[in-house]
C-alpha cells in the first residue's frame, strides 16, 4: 500500500517550491526586461568586453534562491503545524467517537484560531449532544422496562392464577385485567406521542378549533374523573379560536387534569382560557402544594417525578411530557407557575392574528 504524504509535508514542500520559483522568475524577469530596454536603447548598452551575466551574478541568484527556499520551508513548517495539529486532533477524536468513546473532547489549542477554533467548538458540542442522546436512550429503555414490568407482572399473575383455578374468571377479574390493559395502552400512546414529537413527526390534523367549546364538551368527562378523588370542577372560559388538532388538544387537557388529580390536594379545579397578544393559553389551576424548586425545570421531561410526592405510585411520569410535546408540535409550549396558594399548569398555543378575540 502506498504511503500517503502528510499534509504538513505537502504544505512545506509546496511553499518552498513556490518561493524558489518566485525568486527564479523575478531574477529572470529582471534580466529579460533589462535586455529589452537595452535593445530599445532606453538604457545605454554595456561597454564592449564587459559580460552582461557573470559567475558572480549566478552565485548571487542561486544563493538568493537557496535562502528563499529555506526561509519558505521554515515558515511553511511553522504554519503547517498550526494548521495540521488541530486537524489531527480532530481526526483522532472523531475516530475515538466512532469506536464508542462518546466522552471524547478536544482540549483548547493555542494553534486553533478562526474557523479552526469554531470547528473544534462545534465538534465538542456535537460530541456532547451525541453523549446526551446516548444517555437519554439508555434512560428511556430502563424507564420503559420499569413502567412495563408492573402491569405485565400483574396480568401474568392473574391470568396464571385463573388458569390454575386460584382466581375465578368472573367479571371482577376481567375488569381488573382490562384496567391493566388500559394502563398499558395509555403508556404506549404517551410514549408514541412523545417520541414522534421529539423527532418532528407527530401527525396533526389542523382545523379551526373553538377552545371554549372543546373544554365545555370535555367538562362532563372531566367532572366524573375528578369527583371520586374529591375534586370539583369550575370553568372560566373566554371564547376564541386556534388552529389545532382537536384530538391532540383534548389529549393535552386530559393529561393536565389527570396530573392535577394525581398530585394536587382535593380542591375545586379551575380551567381557564385566555388570549394574550398572539398566544392562546389553556390553564389548569389547582390548590396543591406545587412543584419543589429544583424540580420545576424538569417537570415536563419524560419520566420526571417529584420525589417529594409519595401519594401516587401509578403514574408513568409522561403526562406533562405529552402536554409539552403536543404544545410544541403546534408551535407553542407548556409552562408552570406558582402563586401563593395555587399551581398553574398552562398550555400555550400560537394564536393567528386574524382570530384574536
Amino acid at each position: 500500500m502506498k504511503t500517503r504524504m502528510s499534509l504538513a509535508r505537502q504544505l512545506a514542500i509546496a511553499m518552498a517550491a513556490l518561493a524558489t520559483m518566485a525568486i527564479v522568475a523575478t531574477s529572470a524577469t529582471f534580466y529579460i526586461v533589462y535586455a529589452v530596454l537595452e535593445r530599445l536603447q532606453v538604457i545605454a548598452p554595456l561597454p564592449p568586453g564587459v559580460d552582461g551575466f557573470t559567475s558572480l551574478d549566478l552565485g548571487i541568484t542561486l544563493t538568493g534562491c537557496l535562502f528563499g527556499a529555506l526561509l519558505a520551508l521554515a515558515i511553511a513548517l511553522w504554519v503547517s503545524r498550526r494548521i495540521v495539529r488541530p486537524l489531527r486532533a480532530l481526526g483522532d477524536a472523531a475516530r475515538r467517537i466512532a469506536e464508542g468513546d462518546l466522552a471524547t473532547r478536544i482540549e483548547p489549542m493555542p494553534e486553533a484560531h478562526g474557523e479552526t477554533a469554531l470547528l473544534i467548538a462545534d465538534f465538542n458540542a456535537m460530541a456532547g449532544r451525541l453523549r446526551g442522546m446516548s444517555e437519554d436512550v439508555s434512560t428511556w429503555n430502563a424507564q420503559i422496562a420499569h413502567e412495563l414490568r408492573t402491569p405485565l407482572t400483574i396480568l401474568r399473575g392473574r391470568l396464571q392464577g385463573a388458569q390454575d383455578g386460584v382466581f375465578a374468571l368472573d367479571a371482577q377479574l376481567i375488569a381488573g385485567l382490562l384496567q391493566q390493559v388500559d394502563g398499558l395502552t395509555r403508556l404506549v400512546e404517551d410514549l408514541r406521542s412523545v417520541s414522534l414529537a421529539d423527532s418532528g413527526r407527530l401527525e396533526l390534523t389542523l382545523t379551526e378549533v373553538d377552545v371554549r367549546a372543546e373544554v365545555e364538551a370535555l367538562a362532563p368527562a372531566l367532572a366524573s374523573m375528578l369527583a371520586p378523588a374529591g375534586f370539583g370542577l369550575a370553568l372560566d372560559l373566554r371564547p376564541g379560536f386556534v388552529r389545532a388538532d382537536p384530538a391532540r388538544l383534548r389529549q393535552a387537557i386530559l393529561a393536565l387534569v389527570e396530573n392535577a388529580r394525581r398530585h394536587a390536594d382535593p380542591c375545586v379545579l379551575r380551567i381557564e382560557t385566555d388570549f394574550i397578544d398572539s398566544v392562546a393559553a389553556i390553564s389548569v389551576i389547582d390548590g396543591g402544594p406545587g412543584l419543589r424548586s429544583g424540580f420545576q425545570n424538569r417537570a415536563f421531561d419524560p419520566f420526571a417525578r417529584d420525589t417529594r410526592d409519595t401519594r401516587d405510585t401509578q403514574g408513568t411520569g409522561l403526562g406533562l411530557a405529552v402536554v409539552r410535546a403536543i404544545a410544541r408540535a403546534h408551535g407553542g409550549d407548556a409552562a408552570y407557575a406558582r402563586t401563593a396558594t395555587q399551581s398553574i399548569f398552562r398550555l400555550n398555543l400560537p394564536l393567528p392574528d386574524s382570530k384574536a378575540p
